[in-house]
């Protein structure tokens, strides 16, 4: 094991006891996380505020009562130099958009009908682009307008894994509970902390892209930040993903909730652990058809998900604590906060959301996917390169 890889196991560790020291203690724990979040806002509004300083105090020296020193002259210069530049930089740069496939409405007039209905019941908040991505996950990314976090757009990211695997009703129910946890009725807190997240994400991402040396200081600092950030925040997150569940209940009935919550569970564990796996097998054996991944996997996630249904639910169901790096709680913990001890999953029947929603468009999206996945993993591996995770829900 490298140094590296030995101080990150050991600073995982001192998290985790942190993380379960805080649990018994949310209050404590929340106000932490508040303070260290609002250091990230600090870190934004320093360099400009030190540059008008050394302004101020550039002009006192020349023009105020006092004797004129040329070190001292020298040293708000320095500090005035340096903070403009990275103010400058700071002023330059945009926070970019989540990437992913854009779907106008009148590709998917259905999705947008469901997305208003929504937000005219939760007032907010106001979606300005909806995208496919590749990943299972259904999540709203806010962009700041630039590089101060308050004023952002909203853009809706739906995972056609997660299209593919659940119902109409099910996806409908997804973007409920979305848009009602970041309308901020209830949770506006724990709303701002799980937020931040994906923001410093994107600080972090768009800095590291950059070649410059006042971006180089601003990529260590958000980098750090970020990944320290995402770490400690995860405990927040947890609990607003449970606020989550909530708001969807305030719009269909407990029973229905029960069960887009348990398939919802059962698909991402599925696909973590069955499907993937399986594709990237049958890929080192050679096997054509890990070509087209997503159209293979409208074929089989209903069949097999009734098949191993029981199994899989008791595996989950065991699952006391989520792992220390996830912000989404265990099944038990989103059951037990609603109201319920036993998981609810019936047999699929009938069509599925992609081919709800997408409609005409399913065709392409399932096109799109396949061959970008091919480009990104198997073109990849055939060169022997790695690729990082990113913050953004890019096509992969």
């Amino acid at each position: 094991m490298n140094l590296r890889s030995s101080i990150r196991k050991k600073l995982n560790s001192s998290i985790e006891r942190v993380n379960r020291l805080f649990d018994r203690y949310p209050r404590t724990y929340i106000s932490l996380l508040c303070l260290f979040a609002v250091s990230g806002y600090a870190f934004v509004f320093l360099f400009p505020v030190l540059s008008i300083a050394s302004v101020i105090n550039i002009f006192e020296i020349f023009f105020g009562d006092g004797a004129f020193e040329w070190t001292q002259v020298l040293f708000w210069l320095s500090v005035l130099v340096f903070t403009a530049q990275i103010s400058y930089r700071m002023f330059v740069t945009r926070p970019v958009p989540a990437v992913g496939f854009t779907m106008p409405e009148s590709k998917i007039p259905k999705v947008y009908e469901v997305v208003e209905r929504l937000q005219t019941h939760f007032k907010r908040p106001v979606i300005q682009r909806i995208i496919i991505s590749a990943n299972y996950e259904l999540d709203i990314i806010k962009t700041p307008f630039w590089m101060l976090p308050v004023w952002s757009t909203n853009t809706l990211v739906i995972g056609l894994p997660l299209l593919i695997c659940l119902t109409p009703n099910q996806f409908e129910q997804m973007v409920a509970r979305r848009i009602g946890q970041f309308s901020k009725q209830n949770n506006m807190i724990t709303n701002w902390l799980y937020q931040l997240n994906g923001i410093w994400q994107q600080y972090s991402y768009i800095y590291g892209k950059q070649k410059n040396i006042e971006s180089w200081f601003l990529k260590l600092f958000y980098m750090s930040y970020a990944a320290l950030y995402k770490k400690f925040s995860v405990l927040a997150a947890r609990k607003d993903e449970l606020s989550a569940d909530k708001y969807a209940m305030e719009m269909y009935f407990h029973e229905e909730i029960c069960e887009m919550i348990t398939a919802d569970a059962l698909c991402r564990w599925y696909l973590e652990n069955r499907f993937w796996p399986a594709i990237e097998k049958a890929y080192s054996d050679k096997n054509k058809e890990t070509h087209q991944p997503f159209r293979k996997l409208t074929t089989v996630i209903r069949g097999n998900l009734n098949v191993v249904t029981k199994s899989m639910l008791n595996n989950l169901m065991n699952d006391e604590m989520p792992d220390a790096t996830s912000r989404i709680p265990t099944l038990r913990q989103r059951l037990v906060e609603i109201g319920h001890v036993e998981p609810t999953m019936k047999k699929y029947t009938g069509e599925s959301a992609a081919d709800y929603y997408l409609e005409k468009s399913l065709n392409g999206a399932l096109n799109l996917m396949d061959k970008l996945w091919y480009k990104n993993n198997i073109k990849k591996k055939n060169q022997k390169k790695t690729s990082k995770k990113k913050w953004i829900p890019v096509l992969q």
